[in-house]
């Protein structure tokens, strides 16, 4: 089996999530040039400023409950895609700041995707994308996407064909486990491509615990095979939560096995 490698300090690094409003967040917001609304699931939308330190505002509506991501990546003239570099800020309908990426440290390398809190009012957000530097432009693509729940799956059954068709979705499946399994993860059918020049198109994965929302597992694969997750330890259903790296697409075939230690 190989091990899957644990990449929590990465993740750390790469994002920071807010729950107050601050007052660099607001001025941003209020010196934004507002763009044509988004819509969860929607279209991407593609911003180019050519104004140097210009920010744009894409507002969308929300509803309390909801799980969300912003899929972001800069398209390049070549037809390549690259992560995105700059500042996003997600507003609720009161202003407070609900999640925040920033790729103004060194140490922070760009992304494709700002996961948001669920959302806890109904109401209008706002998608703000700023640059860096006061003497930057932005070109960016832009989309918000809705966790999906594709279902359930059984230990030793056949995998469950997933499509990763928007930058950055969760995908959701179900697992009803007892604390005495044992189990891999298994991918077969492993069909992703990037446009990202130099990387590897990949999958994040995340188990999370039948009692609580806490990961019990994290870790990615760039292929096929059985990769180790180890003992379930409770009793209940479990969720195998995946996404795409680094601006993946495509489709492969995830399942649970039983393993051995």
């Amino acid at each position: 089996m190989k091990r899957i490698r644990i990449l929590a300090a990465v993740a750390l690094a790469a994002l920071t999530t807010g729950f107050a409003a601050t007052p660099a967040a607001a001025s941003t917001a209020d010196a934004c040039q507002t763009r044509a609304p988004l819509t969860v699931d929607g279209d991407t939308a593609y911003a180019v400023t050519t104004r140097p330190g210009q920010a744009v505002c894409y507002p969308f509506e929300g509803r309390a409950g909801q799980n969300l991501a912003v899929g972001l990546y800069i398209p390049l003239d070549d037809g390549t895609w690259r992560g995105y570099a700059s500042r996003a800020t997600v507003l609720d309908p009161t202003g407070a700041v609900v999640a925040v990426f920033s790729a103004e440290s060194p140490e922070v390398r760009p992304t494709f995707r700002v996961p948001v809190p669920e959302l806890t009012r109904d109401g209008t957000y706002t998608l703000v994308l700023a640059p860096i530097q006061a003497t930057s432009t932005l070109r960016v693509a832009a989309a918000v996407s809705s966790r999906q729940v594709l279902g359930g799956t059984r230990i030793d059954a056949p995998g469950r064909q997933v499509t990763y068709d928007r930058v950055g979705q969760d995908k959701d499946l179900r697992l009803p486990g007892t604390p005495d399994q044992f189990v891999a993860l298994r991918v077969t059918g492993f069909a992703m491509t990037t446009r990202e020049a130099g990387a590897s198109p990949g999958l994040w994965i995340e188990v999370r615990r039948a009692q609580s929302d806490a990961v019990a597992y994290r870790g990615v694969v760039f292929g096929p095979g059985d990769f180790t997750v180890g003992p379930l330890r409770e009793t209940g259903d479990f969720t195998v939560r995946t996404w795409p790296l680094d601006g993946s697409l495509g489709h492969a075939t995830l399942g649970v096995v039983t393993s051995r230690p």
